[in-house]
């Protein structure tokens, strides 16, 4: 970053400008290195070629379900009533939002 821009940067923070009163180099000095690493950074990332597909942080075979028609599960509401702590007529009743009360 060079120094005039710095100095824009530093006059637009509170807490840099805070930091140039009282001559804090310290401060000055981590800020410009940050801003030095952050463009060498973004430089790099350029340099990347993007790659076309899905991504997760879990490691699988697939992670998604294979192209198709749904499966539908016929026990399924029954299973989710049983387990359901309240129901209704077939319908599991759950908590109203009770911060708008």
């Amino acid at each position: 970053m060079k120094k005039d821009e710095l100095l824009e940067l530093i006059e637009t923070d509170t807490y840099l400008s805070l930091a140039a009163e009282r001559d804090d180099l310290d401060v000055l000095e981590v800020l410009e290195e940050t801003m030095t690493l952050l463009e060498e950074f973004s430089e790099r990332l350029k340099e990347v070629e993007e790659e076309e597909g899905t991504w997760t942080t879990v490691e699988r075979e697939e992670p998604l379900r294979p192209d198709g028609e749904p499966e539908v599960d016929e026990g399924f509401r029954e299973k989710m009533l049983k387990n359901a702590p309240k129901k209704d007529d077939g319908y599991v009743v759950a908590e109203r939002a009770h911060w708008l009360r």
